[in-house]
């Protein structure tokens, strides 16, 4: 693969199917498993909500392309979300169940919490539930209507707060909130809420969308576009949250670099699909935009080889210095996403005779093409150890690392890389496979 030249179609297709492959490693009866590199269930996970949303989003994207093989999977995935993972007790979804293969981990015909922690709500793993079933939706099965009602009732009762942000997670009986605030769990709520509007129209999803987008332009904004991560319950930035856990998977301290190109990626998918119906107006849209663009620079001017070697680092401080070296899998991937939204939107909006600033950017959106082939190159000499089997996590010098992530968890950033050149670039990836 050059680096000069984007991969082919052929070559993502086959990637695609290869990887769907390892996927179908997880299936265990409760839903999918935690999978480690070599594609076997760890033992020290269960049946996990963020990963099983995550599968089940990704194979109604596969039923939608056509792939009949993939309908099985989806119904794993559903059953995992309205039995396996559902709290009959209180309402909501476990953070993880035993995987239903061991009578110490049933009772009563249900499989058990995985461990005590695993009672808690997440309104993380929440928004995957969202994201699933909007997904399943557009691929017409049966129980995912009633599953996308239930979760958007129980989101809007729990989890929205009166600022337009969503809180981050509760007790099992939904008696005692966490205190923090976080702005990973609303970036998946953009994401659930784009592809909910896919689903059934409602603008007010679309409205919800771009509020918390716009929350985190004014945040990023001030800090020369890095975004900060962490806050207190009156959504105040807390700079030292973490301080002290600073390759934490879901929390890091810092600024975190895939989320800067992840969040580009959704702004501007927020943008355009806001201004076709007719939400904002083409000046709007394009200042959203140009504010995706300054979040993109940054992460790539902070985190792209800036020790000495290629990839993207994990976190930086505010004043841009790396934190974590290790290299994800799904920070490039995310990468690969950013620029290909970009070079598009601003197509499009070009053909508009709409105009995106681009003042104050270090990379010219010239370049996006050229690195987003560069980026390809780098998944596939690194990440891509066999066709469908890819590492989670590296060290600089390209060695397999387990700082932060043990195992490959799920296939959903590396997969939505592969076939977002496929479809409309826009919208959420159910319906660009449904437009395909």
């Amino acid at each position: 693969m050059s680096t000069k030249s984007l991969p082919t179609d052929d070559w993502r297709h086959s990637e695609r199917d290869a990887l769907l492959e390892f996927a179908a490693k997880a299936v265990k009866p409760a839903g999918f498993g935690y999978l480690d590199a070599q594609g076997h269930h760890q033992a020290d996970h269960g049946i996990e909500l963020w990963i099983n949303g995550r599968f089940t989003h990704v194979m109604a994207c596969e039923v939608l392309r056509g792939n009949e093989e993939a309908r099985p999977l989806l119904d794993l995935g559903m059953k995992a979300l309205t039995e396996s993972l559902w709290d009959d007790k209180y309402a909501g979804w476990l953070a993880s169940v035993h995987t239903g293969e061991d009578e110490a981990g049933m009772a009563d015909g249900r499989v058990l919490p995985f461990d005590e922690g695993s009672t808690r709500k997440q309104s993380y793993a929440h928004a995957f539930v969202i994201l699933a079933a909007a997904s399943a939706m557009q691929a017409g099965h049966p129980a995912a209507r009633r599953l996308f009602d239930v979760a958007h009732e129980l989101a809007d009762h729990h989890w929205w707060e009166p600022v337009g942000l969503v809180r981050e997670s509760a007790s099992r009986d939904w008696s005692e909130f966490e205190d923090y605030r976080g702005i990973n769990a609303n970036m998946h709520t953009v994401e659930a809420m784009l592809a909910s509007f896919d689903a059934a129209n409602d603008l007010e999803f679309l409205e919800r969308a771009r509020h918390i987008c716009r929350f985190v332009i004014e945040q990023a904004e001030p800090h020369q576009w890095r975004i900060p991560e962490h806050y207190t319950s009156d959504w105040t930035f807390d700079p030292e949250y973490n301080r002290d856990r600073p390759a934490d998977q879901f929390r890091p301290w810092g600024a975190t670099v895939g989320h800067g190109l992840e969040w580009g990626r959704l702004i501007i998918q927020t943008a355009v699909v806001s201004l076709r119906h007719r939400q904002i107006e083409a000046g709007e849209a394009a200042e959203l935009v140009a504010a995706a663009l300054h979040l993109i620079d940054r992460a790539v001017a902070d985190g792209w080889a800036v020790d000495g070697h290629d990839g993207f680092v994990y976190t930086t401080d505010f004043d841009g210095q790396p934190i974590v070296h290790e290299r994800m899998h799904w920070v490039v991937c995310e990468a690969i996403n950013a620029v290909h939204a970009a070079r598009r939107a601003l197509a499009e909006l070009s053909e508009q005779g709409q105009n995106v600033p681009t003042d104050g950017l270090t990379i010219s959106p010239e370049r996006y093409a050229e690195l987003e082939a560069t980026w390809w190159k780098h998944a596939d000499d690194y990440f891509i150890a066999s066709p469908g089997r890819w590492r989670e996590e590296l060290d600089k010098e390209g060695n397999l690392s387990e700082q932060t992530w043990t195992g490959m968890p799920e296939i959903y950033h590396a997969y939505q890389a592969l076939v977002l050149p496929d479809g409309d670039y826009a919208v959420g990836f159910a319906a660009a496979a449904k437009g395909k």
